[in-house]
């Protein structure tokens, strides 16, 4: 059996023994639609001189120390989990021995984008060009998928109020996109991603859930939202031609996750969109689709993996298969969270997962047999 072990990194630099030997809990959290989160629980006590408090007085955790996580599984290389910068420290003290405690809480590099509130104008910029300049600004690599919509400053200019992460997460919102940024692991350096979900690549493994000497799934949970899903459509006023603008999205654009899509044409839910601040046709079209593609997403999942067993990191933002499930819940999912908890005890995993598609889509990378287990 595989061990697993973690390495902390303090601006890049691995914390000293005496600093693990501290930590009774870390926590990080892999998100596909928040920041990604780092908490971590130590262990403080009196100084032998009475002089202070250790690892408190160290001042090793100010404001925006950069802490970087990586795993080693087995044998294999380490793994990057998250790079982050500190954002909150949290202390508890306590008369008995033992029981004092420092909470660190550590975000992904969109903090860094999300301390300056601005004010400008972006004129004759797609939200693609957007997203690129504002990565490049802070020397982030980029993965932007280019957005059609197009504006022209005599009639539209994109105005930003606010800090670039709140700009990047409302352009992200009205194109159906993710807006994250990590650490690139070929590269090492951090990469700003803006585009949508990609469920079209080749999922990172499978989570087999009761199936003998196979199982890797501790417990495994699963609803399907029958009312979530929707059809949408928007209209707006064009000022200026003082024509009628419209958009609208029957079904998701994204790649169905399974034989056939959440979305039922039979007596569908309709959504009526309003208050979108938009009045052009194709920005109300992207709008909608936009709406369709994340309700169809209906089919949710938990479950808690034991990583020994299934040998890997489960990631967030990625395709994962899931058999042994029945015919209904078995399939290829979207990985929307996952909790790495490290204890004493070991690591663990929490996932939750999402697909917008019931049953077998045919081309999984598992027998059926062994999927349709129930």
């Amino acid at each position: 059996m595989p061990s697993v072990s973690y390495t902390l990194l303090l601006n890049g630099s691995p914390a000293p023994p005496e600093v693990l030997a501290t930590i009774q809990h870390l926590q990080v959290e892999d998100h596909a639609e928040m920041a990604d989160m780092l908490r971590m629980r130590m262990l403080i006590g009196v100084r032998e001189s009475a002089s202070g408090w250790t690892l408190l007085d160290d001042e090793l955790f100010a404001r925006l120390t950069n802490l970087r996580v990586l795993v080693n599984i087995g044998a294999e290389h380490a793994e990057p989990l998250i790079d982050a910068y500190v954002i909150d420290t949290r202390t508890e003290f306590s008369n008995t021995p033992g029981k004092s405690y420092l909470d660190v809480i550590a975000m992904d590099p969109t903090v860094l984008l999300s301390l300056d509130e601005k004010v400008r104008a972006w004129p004759n910029m797609t939200d693609s060009d957007i997203a690129s300049t504002i990565f490049g600004e802070y020397s982030f690599d980029e993965d932007v998928e280019t957005t059609t919509v197009s504006y022209d400053e005599d009639n539209v200019t994109t105005m930003q109020r606010g800090t670039d992460m709140r700009l990047l997460t409302q352009l992200a919102k009205r194109n159906g996109f993710e807006v994250f940024v990590e650490l690139d692991q070929a590269s090492g350096r951090l990469k700003g991603h803006f585009h949508k979900p990609r469920v079209d690549k080749t999922p990172q493994g499978v989570l087999s859930v009761n199936l003998g000497e196979a199982t890797n799934v501790n417990v495994f949970q699963a609803r399907f939202d029958m009312l979530k899903p929707a059809q949408a459509q928007a209209r707006s006023l064009d000022v200026s031609s003082q024509e009628d603008q419209q958009g609208e999205a029957s079904e998701s654009s994204l790649k169905n996750l399974g034989k056939g899509p959440t979305i039922d044409p039979n007596r569908p839910r309709r959504v009526l969109v309003s208050q979108t601040g938009l009045s052009d046709a194709s920005e109300l079209q992207t709008y909608s689709q936009a709406l369709v593609d994340q309700t169809s997403f209906s089919i949710l999942a938990e479950g808690e993996l034991n990583t020994v067993a299934y040998g890997s990191l489960l990631k967030a933002k990625k395709l994962v298969s899931v058999r042994g499930a029945g015919r209904q819940f078995s399939g290829e999912y979207y990985v929307r969270r996952v909790l790495h908890q490290f204890t004493g005890d070991g690591h663990l995993q929490k996932f939750s997962l999402r697909r917008n598609a019931t049953g077998l889509a045919g081309q999984e990378s598992f027998t059926e047999d062994n999927a349709l287990r129930d």
